[in-house]
């Protein structure tokens, strides 16, 4: 969120991080990390961004449930120095 914040960009990487946590781990409704990522990316774009919310939400065309990434892994596997976590995370 910080990322974001400063940037207005993710990763899309980062962005589908961020809504299996929010989603999944924080129990935020999908709607709202869909309209707040429509507000501060500058490469938003309706269709990927709803899409990707969606997906991760179960809600989609695509209804199966259980789309969570584990940051623990997600950060082993993609930041493993924790450089980016130094980064953005104070």
């Amino acid at each position: 969120m910080r990322e974001l914040t400063a940037t207005s960009y993710l990763s899309n990487r980062m962005r589908q991080n961020l809504a299996s946590y929010l989603i999944n781990d924080l129990g935020c409704d999908w709607r709202a990390g869909a309209a707040w990522f429509e507000t501060h990316l500058i490469d938003f774009d309706v269709y990927s961004n709803q899409g990707n919310w969606l997906y991760l939400s179960g809600c989609g065309t695509d209804p199966r449930g259980g789309r969570r990434f584990n940051p623990d892994k997600q950060a082993r596997d993609y930041d493993p120095d924790g450089s980016y976590r130094a980064l953005w995370c104070r």
